[in-house]
């Protein structure tokens, strides 16, 4: 489906129209950041990363986990 006729917005990072591949995105930046700063292709996500707030962070985080939550687990 295009995004364009898609309800979520993939410019949300938290929220109830955030597309949950942007917050797990954001969270995967938040995890691994130190183990990323090695990678100079990622140094431009990493500068944007570290003009969060301690409080955007903190929602980034608390909404991927309820993402991982609802997302239906795969099994054998």
């Amino acid at each position: 489906m295009p995004a364009s006729r898609c309800r979520l917005d993939p410019a949300q990072r938290t929220g109830p129209t955030a597309c949950p591949f942007t917050t797990l995105y954001w969270d995967f930046l938040l995890q691994h950041e130190p183990s990323l700063a090695k990678n100079r292709r990622i140094v431009m996500q990493l500068r944007s990363l570290k003009r969060l707030t301690a409080e955007e962070k903190k929602a980034i985080q608390d909404h991927a986990a309820k993402v991982r939550e609802a997302w239906p687990a795969k099994t054998k």
